[in-house]
């Protein structure tokens, strides 16, 4: 499954889990090249940023539909 390296695109918060998942599985296989094994390293940084944010965003629209008041 090809995807954008920067979570660009039509990339969604559980499509990159799932890509990340992928990652994680080939990486463990043992069987990449180096260079194989570097490059799903650098596409799965990218996509930990892009999940990141997303979980971010939604935290904040969350803080915006059930403000919390700060304690006095």
């Amino acid at each position: 499954m090809a995807m954008s390296k920067t979570g660009g695109g039509d990339l969604s918060f559980e499509l990159a889990i799932k890509r990340l998942d992928e990652i994680v599985a080939s990486l463990d296989s043992g069987v990449l090249s180096l260079d194989d094994s570097l490059a799903l390293f650098a596409e799965g940084a990218g996509l930990v940023t892009f999940c990141n944010k997303s979980l971010e965003d939604a935290k904040l629209r969350l803080n915006e539909l059930f403000p919390v008041e700060e304690p006095k």
